[in-house]
């Protein structure tokens, strides 16, 4: 989806009030650094999850996708919309976020071909890169509101600068179900998605009275109906984009309410939503009919039950870093702040945010009418992705136990859409002019505080049994010993596989996926020898060693 961008005329309208204006000079320095923290502060906090076991799904998808896509490149684009009718029998839709997670895992495959990086290493890695894109997309959209100009032709405002920090300080590994452990690639990049969207939207919003263009209208409608098809977390693109483009109109342009409503940026919005409702409503009554029977996958299943209002309570804090710390430190003995890694992740981010802080004095001010818009654009993200969240049964059995920092598949959008949220409230409201040093120095010690807990979560279950050998699986899988004792190796390391989960679960879902398979051992069998025999010419366990 695209739509022209143009430079505001000088004499459109704009609210009274005193920013600080940056001195003349080159825009690119200040967001080359800007973009390079955006880089670096999610590569501290996340760096010490980097071994990290491969757990749930991500033990058999990266094989399955990355065996399936080598020795059937276009099967991949086409696998998705073929099992359609399956998906949605099981209550599930999304084939273009199949397609995405696909990608991920395809991305994280060909770090093990190339590099010959175990898979769980290359998972991580393909997370960060995701978590890099995410921050510096939440900066872009923070920026598309404020900004009266072109992007980039300014250096970003202090709000911009500071949105880093906030989000890599969200980053924690809140439980086994946060995005920060599980599905990572793939949950980073739809939040980014969906941020995206709304950031594209902000920059059409005009005061010239200009028509959407043909191109840009037929984009739009196919970019609606393609967010239905993703997931999830892609529905709330919409309503954000809505509310962005109505912030920025009203509160940062000055715009009336009609002007707004015949804005070119107004049209485009609902452009988008006559995309996607007609995918939308239908695939959702279906998914309601097929999760009747209460036999449908989990995820996309909406339950309305008691603990419905607790739960969204409970999604509401849960991205804050110090709720997160409690779960992520839940089986972590002694003091978890204490210790070398975090000492080192401290003075990392000190370092970053020294550059930061000099930078501060030189930027544009955020306004306090701008900073609102913000708050009110990424608060609204905020409280429908902790509603999507608590509509799960899962999150509500979690608030009923009094989980209340557990992460779930909303975990990654609420740190890119809360930080910016909090940092408007408290730039619109605050007066004292070191207001954004003093929220710099606060975020730098969370992002840091956030490093420690994922280094307390990593050691906590780097010691059990099942990481042990889903970490010695993926090794063996990347450095492949061709020798009868590697065989050996392989096939005891199975053998522990099979007696760690002998009665697990093993859902018609899964079974239709991988056709032949009744247990997650098999699945496990059927899918690493898809790897191994593409990257070595061999099973991963040979019954017979030549």
């Amino acid at each position: 989806m695209s739509a022209e961008i143009l430079d505001v005329p000088a004499q459109a309208a704009r609210p009274a009030e005193a920013v600080r204006v940056a001195p003349a000079g080159p825009a690119g320095r200040p967001w080359r650094r800007a973009m390079l923290r955006a880089a670096l502060v999610p590569l501290v906090v996340l760096l010490p999850l980097l071994t990290l076991a491969p757990t749930a799904d991500h033990r058999f998808n990266v094989y399955w996708h990355g065996g399936d896509f080598r020795a059937h490149p276009l099967r991949q684009l086409a696998e998705p919309f073929r099992t359609v009718p399956m998906y949605l029998g099981f209550g599930n839709f999304r084939p273009l976020g199949r397609l995405l997670e696909r990608g991920v895992d395809v991305a994280a495959y060909l770090l093990m071909e190339l590099l010959q990086l175990p898979a769980n290493i290359a998972l991580r890695v393909v997370a960060i890169l995701a978590a890099m894109v995410l921050t510096a997309v939440a900066m872009l959209l923070a920026e598309s509101i404020t900004a009266p100009g072109r992007l980039f032709r300014r250096p970003p405002s202090t709000l911009t600068v500071l949105i880093p920090y906030g989000v890599g300080a969200g980053l924690v590994a809140a439980g086994g179900t946060s995005t920060t452990v599980l599905f990572g690639g793939l949950y980073f990049l739809s939040a980014a998605l969906v941020l995206g969207v709304a950031a594209v939207c902000c920059r059409a919003v005009c005061v010239d009275g200009r028509l959407l263009r043909a191109g840009p209208a037929v984009a739009a409608v196919v970019s609606g109906a393609a967010l239905a098809a993703c997931n999830e977390i892609a529905y709330l693109a919409l309503p954000l984009a809505a509310v962005a483009v109505a912030a920025r109109g009203r509160l940062v342009l000055g715009l009336d309410a009609r002007s707004l409503l015949g804005n070119r940026a107004t049209r485009l919005v609902g452009l988008l939503w006559l995309g996607f409702l007609p995918v939308f409503l239908p695939v959702r009554w279906l998914i309601a009919r097929a999760c009747g029977t209460g036999d449908c996958y989990r995820g996309s299943d909406v339950v309305l039950g008691p603990d419905l209002g607790l739960a969204w309570v409970h999604r509401m804090v849960a991205w804050l870093p110090p709720v997160q710390w409690q779960e992520a430190t839940r089986g972590t003995a002694g003091s978890w702040v204490v210790g070398l890694l975090p000492v080192l992740a401290l003075l990392t981010l000190v370092l970053l945010a020294a550059g930061t802080a000099a930078d501060l004095r030189r930027l544009p001010g955020t306004g306090r009418r701008a900073a609102l818009a913000v708050a009110v654009a990424a608060g609204t993200v905020l409280v429908l992705g902790a509603a999507l969240a608590a509509a799960g049964g899962d999150m509500q059995a979690a608030a009923s136990a009094g989980r209340w920092g557990l992460g779930w598949r909303d975990s990654g959008l609420a740190a890119a859409a809360g930080a910016p949220a909090l940092l408007g409230l408290v730039l619109a409201a605050g007066r004292w002019r070191h207001t954004p040093a003093a929220l710099l120095a606060l975020l730098t010690l969370a992002a840091a505080g956030s490093a420690a807990a994922n280094g307390s979560y990593a050691a906590d279950t780097g010691g059990r049994q099942s990481s042990v050998v889903n970490n010695a699986i993926a090794h063996e899988v990347a450095v492949f010993d061709r020798t009868p004792a590697g065989n050996t190796r392989r096939c005891a390391l199975r053998a522990e596989f099979r007696a760690l989960y002998p009665d697990l679960p093993y859902s018609r879902f899964a079974r239709a996926e991988v056709p032949g398979t009744t247990t997650p051992t098999e699945r496990l069998e059927v899918t690493i020898d898809m790897a191994t025999g593409h990257l070595h010419g061999r099973p991963f366990c040979a019954s017979d060693q030549p």
